[in-house]
């Protein structure tokens, strides 16, 4: 008995709670993050932060501007602007819900690196909020209201999720900035028009407004934002890193063979990037496997004929080359930011050269390097029907 009334007195002061502890009466719960470079120099810090009474009533049809509040401020550094924030509010900031954080395109110019740093070190910040560049001022993305979800970060992350562009985290960015041999990318962000159409009393009404869409890619030198690449050549970097999952091809049908153009699904996407060392000449070689299904078929090509379904095979993999091309010439021409990995892929197959020869003379290697792509697709289904469905009077 004595033993029992020992343990009590011992383990009942551990019940009482965390020590650091934090109320959720007492906290600032940040949701999204906007970073831009001040007309000063300085840094801009702009948190969009959930509004405790919005959230605690009932709030049916409230917009984001009243579900949510953005402050702003400037600093020297991160931590300067974050502690003249945290002077504005009666409650104290709390990242670790986080979201998103979007840069703007100045102040990515000039490095990253430092600004990223805070989001490495504070023990709230976690390294799972999706990193995002945007071409204005990122502030103004935060500003939007959202479509779908109750506040505009929100619907940014779940724009992230749906893999329809690069999708990167900051722990991700971080993982390739120190990374030999690979560059970082994120998601480029934009505020884009959208109509929407209500009709009331039978009249047609509509209202113009933006939303932010994920438009492209931000592409990066070391630290340094150095140039973007749009939503077609986008799809070139998601092809080539093996990250493509599924989407939708439309290929034009050659005049001589009837014309008209086929759309397909295409699933199973895998790629190889093979880097070959003959005779101290380097070059890489990167082979992408892929099936389609056709849906959509407004050529005159009889797709019940195996002889056209190869040709058509023939046509699908140029269309995949030229779109992977496109993105390759872009990054490794114009760019000269080894996107893809490459340096990488040549240090998994040989470390050792790589380490004495070409980790030192990568960006003039890079530039020049020779690659050759192989794409392998296979038709794997033709949908419900093989005919095309013409009206008679458009056959000829």
């Amino acid at each position: 008995m004595k033993r029992i009334l020992m343990l009590l007195i011992v383990t009942i002061p551990l019940l009482s709670g965390c020590w650091s502890r934090q109320e959720v009466n007492d906290i600032a719960i940040v949701l999204g993050v906007a970073l831009d470079k001040a007309k000063n120099g300085h840094i801009q810090l702009a948190l969009q932060m959930a509004v405790p009474k919005a959230a605690s009533g009932s709030n049916e049809g409230s917009s984001s501007a009243e579900s949510t509040t953005l402050v702003s401020a400037e600093g020297s550094t991160i931590m300067d602007a974050y502690r003249i924030i945290q002077e504005k509010l009666p409650r104290e900031v709390f990242f670790a819900h986080g979201r998103v954080i979007v840069i703007g395109e100045e102040l990515a110019r000039d490095g990253v690196s430092s600004i990223l740093d805070f989001f490495s070190r504070h023990r709230q910040a976690h390294l799972r909020n999706y990193l995002l560049f945007t071409k204005g001022e990122a502030i103004d993305i935060l500003q939007t209201n959202p479509q779908f979800e109750s506040f505009t970060s929100e619907e940014i992350r779940e724009k992230e999720k749906t893999g329809v562009g690069i999708s990167v985290q900051v722990r991700d960015f971080f993982g390739r900035l120190l990374k030999d041999g690979e560059e970082p990318i994120a998601a480029q962000i934009s505020n884009l028009p959208v109509r929407a159409v209500s009709r009331k009393g039978g009249k047609g009404a509509g209202t113009s407004k933006v939303v932010p869409s994920i438009t492209g890619t931000a592409v990066f030198q070391g630290d340094r934002l150095i140039g973007w690449l749009d939503d077609k050549e986008t799809r070139g970097i998601l092809w080539i890193r093996n990250e493509f999952e599924s989407g939708v091809m439309t290929v034009p049908i050659p005049k001589g063979k009837g014309g008209g153009r086929i759309g397909a699904q295409i699933f199973k996407v895998s790629t190889k990037i093979k880097p070959i060392l003959h005779n101290n000449k380097l070059k890489v070689k990167i082979e992408t496997y892929g099936e389609v299904e056709i849906f959509e078929n407004d050529s005159r090509l009889d797709l019940s004929n195996p002889a056209v379904l190869n040709t058509l095979q023939l046509v699908f993999e140029k269309y995949v080359q030229t779109r992977m091309q496109l993105t390759l010439d872009k990054a490794q021409k114009k760019l000269k930011s080894d996107i893809f990995g490459f340096g990488q892929a040549v240090y998994r197959a040989n470390p050792k050269k790589w380490e004495t020869y070409y980790k030192t003379r990568w960006y003039d290697t890079y530039p020049n390097l020779e690659v050759e792509i192989a794409p392998h697709i296979r038709v794997q289904g033709t949908g419900f029907t093989t005919k095309e469905i013409l009206l008679p009077e458009t056959k000829k």
